[in-house]
């Protein structure tokens, strides 16, 4: 029984991340930290209500000196970016072998943190102590780019296209209902977070266009590669079933997909390969739930490798 604390259960992926566990036996959770919903059985927060295992379990409002003092195997931090600092440093100094996951931006590619790619980094999971889950977005072009990295010819362009949820609990511009009524909002040109996050994964130069539209959950991102000679497309499938072929995780369709396949569901879809023989380049989708392989069951997956000993991952 892995024992869980977690501190930000209020928003979306805290949410989601408490009923993946609710229904997996493997995970106990010992708190929930929301100043929001503090006294409150979980059971009664906004979309929680079918909980079987932890309805009834009170959440809390807990700060960093007490989160440091709760006995857990993992503690998962769902904060908004920039607040994750004070709980780190006090489970360093109280519990230093506590495993953390950072489901922010705060830690990505921060010395002494893992990436947590179970597909693209999967060997410095076990055992690691601190794990930053990597973004919706870059998990989505991560996987959809990683494989081409030496056929491409100069930056790949990605125009993304995500649910209002990306956007958080907190009332914007990016989830007002009036505003995405018939609509999609683009935003964060010229230097998103993810796009460096991709950057830094893949060691390709990447364009990021990201948008949000008016459906709730899930996340598009239709890529173009310019290629350093011309391939079939078939030649390029073959080449993403082998890369992935290890990884139930990441499912290769010849049609690309589309939000009513990858919303609700587990793992991330690439497909849609398409060449323009006289560019030569290529065109293709990765789709994946932005809550879930791009949030919360992601960290889940992490969480079990890490617990898995060094010399048991052999």
């Amino acid at each position: 029984m892995i024992r869980l604390g977690l501190i930000g259960a209020r928003g979306y992926v805290g949410r989601e991340l408490i009923g993946a566990i609710d229904t997996d036996d493997q995970f106990d959770l010992l708190y929930a930290s929301s100043r929001a919903l503090a006294g409150r059985a979980l059971g009664s927060s906004p979309g929680l209500s079918g909980l079987s295992r932890f309805g009834e379990l009170m959440a809390e409002d807990i700060g960093p000196d007490e989160a440091s003092e709760r006995p857990v195997d993992v503690v998962v931090l769902g904060l908004p970016n920039g607040m994750s600092g004070p709980f780190v440093d006090a489970l360093e100094r109280r519990q230093p072998e506590t495993l953390i996951i950072d489901l922010g931006a705060d830690h990505r590619y921060k010395d002494g943190w893992v990436y947590g790619s179970p597909e693209l980094n999967g060997k410095a999971l076990p055992g690691a102590k601190r794990i930053a889950n990597p973004g919706c977005y870059a998990t989505a072009a991560n996987l959809a780019l990683m494989p081409l990295k030496d056929l491409a010819a100069g930056p790949a362009s990605v125009f993304g296209v995500s649910g209002f949820s990306g956007a958080g609990t907190t009332p914007g511009s990016r989830n007002d209902a009036e505003r995405l009524e018939s609509n999609v909002i683009p935003y964060g040109f010229g230097g998103h977070g993810h796009q460096s996050e991709v950057e830094s994964t893949t060691g390709m130069e990447v364009v990021f266009a990201p948008h949000v539209a008016p459906f709730f959950r899930g996340l598009l991102t239709t890529i173009t590669v310019p290629l350093d000679d011309v391939y079939t497309a078939a030649a390029i499938r073959a080449r993403f079933n082998a890369f992935y072929e290890p990884y139930k995780s990441v499912q290769i369709t010849e049609e690309p997909p589309e939000i009513t396949m990858v919303a609700g569901a587990d793992g991330c879809f690439v497909g849609g390969f398409a060449v323009d023989k006289a560019k030569p380049c290529l065109t293709l989708t990765s789709g994946l739930d932005n809550l879930r392989k791009g949030a919360a069951t992601q960290a889940i997956e992490n969480i079990r490798l890490a617990l898995v000993k060094p010399s048991q991952s052999r």
